[in-house]
């Protein structure tokens, strides 16, 4: 009998008491388990047991039709299902028809029927992902008729069971098996994997006092569990270094992979990147993954070799694009295109033969540091979380998918834990349909992760995460709107939508943002108050105004700024390792390192300049002579005034406007990955705290001229033009002021309490350790027309990376 009910205008249909048909003895394994997955996701919601039977459907039960065109339980007479979806004529590799009939039986019937056996298993995915549930319910939308198949046939994400990961390597198999099911879900069908060479040698996946099984028999055991579910199953396996060097290290190494290849049951993509590690350079490389391919085609014949050009430069990079060109090896397959690559996604395709595909390997884990960095990230997130936090980025990361997958057959991403979930959610969805609404998408995630009463509330809550970061930490409003809203969500929660992993991960972010923000907000009021306190010293005198100063910068404590909300991100952190082994703190959880998702330890480093304050006061407290003592306080205070006439940049900091000059030809948008766009660079966590926020991030132009443009100046002046060289590695840079190469370098002007460095002629030359603080006078000719142009470019065709400039004119 046909049971509905209604949710506003829509029409639901109970099928509470359903049984799942399938075609029996006679279905595929694969189509086995998609009917498992149905079973077992349905009973862990709702507590629903529902059957499973072969045959045709009792009229007075709603049934659950699972199969492929091929196989499945016959379908009643008068059912009518949407067109499955083809091209080219022939039906579309993983397609599906799901769709809800209530006039050919009594009882509804919901058919769930692949294109073939992995449309089977999407299909039951997306009955899922639309499931509305509560303990004992369970019902459909009515008029549910779908017909659908991905539009890129590569749409995985890599899993590593390894000491970086933030949470897989507290996993056990159940763990990962759930976690797979969840990736199938939302259209998933590829998991790449990071073995260890060997029992006995282990290389990446490094051992973890977390870890329930050796990194090898995880291996073994995930290769067994993919293959169940039909996933392709990738291995990201770099060289290590030496193994290219002589004929015994050859032998070595192939002999290692050999037994690797030959213990695990599954293996149908091999990808060796060029470097990090390992750095092999091509004319090694490439015969030796001749000889590895063979190795591999004796335990798979089919599995394919992937190769990307990572970290691969100059005279390196041009004999990988000639040998492609010219060799054309039968035995590569593709090439993959992802971090460490320094030619865009565009002239690495132009570059190489059409019959490579080339498969993206998107960074959807990190933050800095990384492929695809938050846009124009304010320095104080950049600090508070580092480059693993939990980062939903919905929006950016349907557009960076969207922007690169027209170029390639699609993804398998690149993830080191599981901050990421929700861009490895949209990833996949954006390759399944590039034209999906992002807010649906998300409404499933929140509707079949954390409940149907959640859908709309975790959407928007995810998609207000995304808005925190968007703009200064200190004077975002909509960082409290944030929490709002997820503390709301979070006083009507039961237990058990508490307990959602996913669920906490976003109320740790709404919680510890808003800890952040205050944090910030109080530390800039003592700053200002400091600052007051230090511009009286040749009123009240150097000594006293050190002393007032230093009282004020010493009540900056993290643990006073809002305790509450500190409190809470605490308690969230314990409840996120006990329910998914996820590690946000060093010494409590077994986090590997600070830029590895240790959100408790970050959350608590210096975010302003309280901690460089509280460290220079002594330093000129120890100054000898009182006048010195006054002019270094001065050069404290008008740090960032250039004086009547000047401008003060703080460069790689537009999340605050604070670089107006900055010429950015092209934004994030038409380049996420600022490979020729201008981005705002940030240091690890390897700095000193105690140095200066304008120090820690830069402007960095990668394999390019990083430009200033002054406008308005008196054409009539004489102008000194000041910069800090710094960034994350050395430099050797020549500046241009007015399209000339600098002249001459004034000498060094800071006082004996700021750091010098190392001048040669007119090149800067910065060590990568201590940030430089340098001056050249600007030609008269330079600014006649009442504008200058200055541009740094890199003597060593590297990145350009600059902190501070000051445009000084002279009295």
């Amino acid at each position: 009998m046909r049971s509905r009910h209604s949710d506003g205008a829509r029409q639901f249909v109970d099928i509470s008491d359903a049984v799942i048909l399938t075609a029996g003895a006679a279905a595929h394994p694969v189509e086995r388990q998609a009917a498992l997955m149905l079973r077992w996701e349905v009973q862990r919601r709702t507590g629903l047991a529902w059957d499973e039977a072969p045959g045709a459907p009792d009229d007075n039960r709603p049934a659950i039709i699972v199969g492929s065109v091929q196989r499945m339980a016959p379908l009643p007479a008068g059912l009518a299902l949407p067109r499955s979806p083809a091209r080219e004529g022939k039906p579309a590799a993983e397609g599906y028809v799901l769709a809800v009939d209530t006039l050919a039986r009594p009882a509804p019937t919901i058919c769930a029927i692949g294109n073939d056996r992995r449309g089977a298993l999407f299909a039951v995915g997306r009955l899922l992902r639309t499931l509305e549930w509560a303990p004992g319910k369970a019902s459909l939308p009515a008029n549910l008729q779908v017909s659908t198949a991905p539009a890129y046939p590569i749409r995985g994400m890599q899993l590593g069971y390894r000491r970086l990961n933030d949470t897989l390597d507290a996993w056990d198999v159940a763990r990962f098996a759930q976690y797979v099911r969840d990736l199938i879900v939302f259209g998933n069908n590829a998991i790449e994997l990071i073995p260890p060479v060997s029992p006995a040698r282990i290389g990446l996946a490094e051992l973890d006092p977390l870890m329930p099984l050796h990194p090898w028999d995880m291996t073994v055991a995930l290769c067994a569990l993919l293959d169940a579910y039909d996933m392709d199953v990738w291995f990201w396996l770099p060289l290590e270094r030496g193994a290219t060097q002589d004929a015994e290290h050859r032998r070595d190494s192939l002999r290692e992979r050999e037994a690797l290849f030959a213990a695990c049951q599954r293996l149908d993509h091999l990808f060796v990147p060029g470097g990090d590690p390992g750095d092999t350079p091509p004319d090694l490389l490439m015969p030796y993954l001749q000889e590895l391919s063979e190795v591999l085609h004796r335990h798979h014949p089919r599995a394919k070799m992937w190769v990307s050009p990572q970290k691969f430069r100059g005279a390196n990079l041009q004999h990988f694009y000639d040998h492609l060109r010219q060799a054309q090896p039968d035995w590569l397959d593709g090439v993959v295109w992802g971090p460490g690559c320094i030619d865009t996604l565009a002239e690495t395709r132009a570059a190489i033969p059409e019959r490579y595909p080339i498969r993206h390997y998107p960074d959807v884990t990190h933050a800095k540091v990384c492929q695809f960095p938050f846009p124009y990230w304010d320095e104080a997130w950049a600090r508070a979380y580092e480059r693993q936090p939990i980062q939903p980025r919905p929006m950016q990361f349907a557009h960076i998918c969207n922007l690169h997958a027209p170029l390639t057959p699609g993804a398998v991403a690149y993830s080191d834990g599981t901050g990421d979930d929700v861009n490895k959610v949209v990833f996949a969805a954006m390759l399944w349909d590039p034209k999906a609404d992002v807010r649906d998408v998300l409404r499933d995630y929140g509707r079949y992760f954390v409940g149907p009463d959640f859908a709309e509330g975790v959407a928007d809550g995810l998609l207000m995460l995304e808005q925190n970061w968007a703009g200064p930490a200190a004077t975002n409003p909509q960082v409290g709107k944030t929490l709002a809203h997820w503390r709301a969500m979070e006083k009507r929660a039961t237990a058990g939508e508490l307990g959602s992993w996913r669920f906490q991960q976003g109320l740790i972010r709404a919680y510890a943002d808003a800890y952040v923000q205050k944090r910030v907000q109080q530390e800039n009021a003592l700053l200002a108050e400091a600052y007051g306190e230090l511009r009286r010293a040749r009123e009240v005198g150097a000594a006293e105004a050190l002393a007032r100063a230093e009282r004020i910068v010493n009540k900056a404590n993290p643990e006073n700024a809002a305790p509450e909300l500190r409190e809470r991100t605490h308690q969230l952190a314990e409840m996120l390792f006990r329910s998914v082994g996820m590690q946000l703190s060093i010494e409590k959880y077994g986090a590997s390192a600070l830029d590895r998702g240790a959100q408790l330890d970050n959350n608590d480093a210096a975010l302003t300049d309280c901690a460089w304050l509280r460290f220079q006061i002594p330093k000129v407290r120890a100054l000898p002579h009182a006048d010195e003592q006054l002019a270094a306080i001065d050069g404290i205070v008008n740090w960032a005034h250039p004086g009547p006439g000047g401008f003060y940049d703080d460069l790689g900091n537009r999340a605050n406007d604070a670089d107006p000059h900055l010429v950015r030809d092209r934004m994030w948008e038409q380049d996420p990955s600022f490979l020729r766009a201008v981005q705002d660079a940030h240091f690890g966590p390897g700095f000193p705290q105690q140095w200066r926020l304008s120090w820690t991030h830069q402007a960095q132009m990668y394999r390019g001229v990083l430009r200033l443009r002054y406008e308005g100046l008196d054409a009539r002046g004489t102008y000194v033009l000041k910069a800090t060289y710094a960034g994350r590695g050395s430099m050797r840079l020549q500046l241009y002021l007015g399209g000339e190469k600098a002249a001459r370098l004034r000498p060094p002007s800071e006082p004996p309490w700021r750091p010098l460095g190392l001048a040669i002629g007119d090149v800067v030359e910065y060590d990568g350790r201590t940030p430089l603080v340098r001056e050249f006078d600007v030609p008269m000719q330079a600014v006649a027309g009442g504008s200058l142009d200055v541009a740094w470019e890199s003597i060593d065709a590297d990145d350009v990376q600059i902190a501070e400039a000051w445009l000084i004119r002279k009295r």
